[in-house]
């Protein structure tokens, strides 16, 4: 019997699942469900479960050999277990172990392993084993969103131990920089601030890239000073890890030709390539299967 891999990844407004085989393709459409994060306990899981059951009846005559979870943090990964409170999101299971929970509702899964990881490293393994990384001795690999999730990849294994040039776990949202931390700069936060400084206004990532692209020398302008704090707060950790790899995701990486040429020059300086991969469930997807598979 052929097996299957079940894969989520797990956001505050949507989830997205897929199912993948044990060479790491991706089969059928990867689709989109509500989260259902802001709902209470018993909503939660049931949702998870049904997602699930939705996923694996697709293909009713295969093994499903695991279930993985990309989850954004806070969670304890070993434990299956979220941490989150006053996020507006999933609040109502912080501290609830989530594995016996959906197999308590979903009992055709109750034999089958389930994997939990961080988002971002789900992303950033998935870009070393089957991305543009694949082969890649170093990869440094940052996604900006609501936050700057980020992670360190050497030789396919992710580095969370704290050193000199990588933070606790690989995380840079919260290192010093400028009047805070990284987080307040390379954010929506932080393009919305510099755009209210520009514009009189806070804008959204899309509709200052519709603008830029329209020529509004305004917008194209709070994409350069966002640049500017993108360069200037990834330096260090270029200079630190040497990567032969930058990637950049997230939807904001959508709008890389618009702020990302100083930094992408550093990284020419420093022979270090630099990849951009906006969609990233897929690899996400990918890593969760990586770290399954024993990759």
């Amino acid at each position: 019997m052929a097996k299957q891999y079940i894969l989520l990844d797990v956001g505050g407004t949507e989830i997205k699942g897929g199912i993948a085989d044990e060479d790491g393709n991706i089969r059928r459409k990867i689709r989109s469900f509500h989260a259902c994060a802001d709902q209470d306990i018993q909503t939660i899981f049931v949702n998870f479960a049904l997602i699930l059951r939705e996923l694996m009846d697709q293909d009713p005559g295969e093994e499903t050999a695991g279930v993985g979870f990309a989850f954004p943090g806070p969670f304890d990964y070993h434990a299956g277990v979220s941490l989150m409170r006053g996020l507006s999101k999933y609040d109502s299971i912080y501290g609830i172990p989530v594995e016996p929970e959906i197999k308590s509702i979903l009992p055709a899964l109750a034999d089958v392993p389930f994997t939990f990881l961080h988002d971002v490293e789900a992303f950033a393994l998935g870009e070393s084993f089957y991305g543009a990384a694949r082969g890649c001795g170093r990869v440094f690999c940052i996604c900006i969103g609501t936050g700057a999730g980020s992670a360190f990849i050497e030789n396919g294994r992710t580095v969370k131990e704290q050193r000199g040039e990588v933070p606790e776990n690989g995380w840079i949202y919260s290192v010093p920089y400028r009047e805070g931390v990284i987080d307040d700069y390379l954010s929506v936060r932080g393009l919305a601030r510099i755009s209210r400084r520009i514009l009189g206004y806070p804008e959204n990532g899309r509709r200052l890239s519709e603008m830029a692209r329209a020529g509004s020398s305004e917008a194209a302008d709070v994409w350069r000073l966002f640049g500017r704090d993108v360069r200037d707060a990834l330096l260090p950790f270029l200079d630190g890890f040497r990567p032969d790899m930058a990637v950049i995701g997230g939807q904001i990486a959508k709008s890389f030709d618009l702020f990302g040429g100083e930094f992408r020059q550093e990284c020419e300086k420093r022979k270090i390539q630099t990849v951009t991969e906006p969609e990233t469930s897929v690899r996400a997807m990918q890593g969760l299967l990586a770290v399954m598979t024993g990759k």
